[in-house]
């Protein structure tokens, strides 16, 4: 009986550190690189940052840019000053490891 017991203990502690093992080992290799896009409106912007919030729902996920990030709206190109908190915008990207969307394109939603 004693032996079922920590056999039965045994079993349980090696499959949940097996477990937790490939699950880090899976988010490791697709979280930097997964494609990604976010749509919301943005509730804070860090323009020294080249980040801002973008809020939807009660979800608020953070958007960051750079210098090779497009900026539409629709079809056309369009300069990032026509982008204002309150504005709603759709966001495509790449996911970081800390679920951050780094953006190659934002498209800015008439309103």
């Amino acid at each position: 009986m004693r032996k079922a017991v920590v056999f039965a203990l045994a079993a349980v502690l090696l499959s949940g550190y097996a477990g937790n093992a490939v699950a880090q080992e899976t988010q490791e290799k697709t979280t930097p690189t997964t494609p990604g896009r976010w749509h919301g409106v943005i509730a804070r912007w860090d323009k020294e940052n080249s980040v801002f919030d973008v809020q939807k729902g009660n979800a608020v996920r953070k958007v960051y840019y750079d210098s090779s990030t497009q900026w539409t709206e629709g079809t056309k190109t369009i300069d990032m000053s026509q982008v204002k908190e309150g504005s709603e915008v759709n966001c495509v990207g790449t996911y970081d490891k800390n679920s951050g969307l780094h953006a190659t394109r934002i498209d800015l939603k008439p309103r």
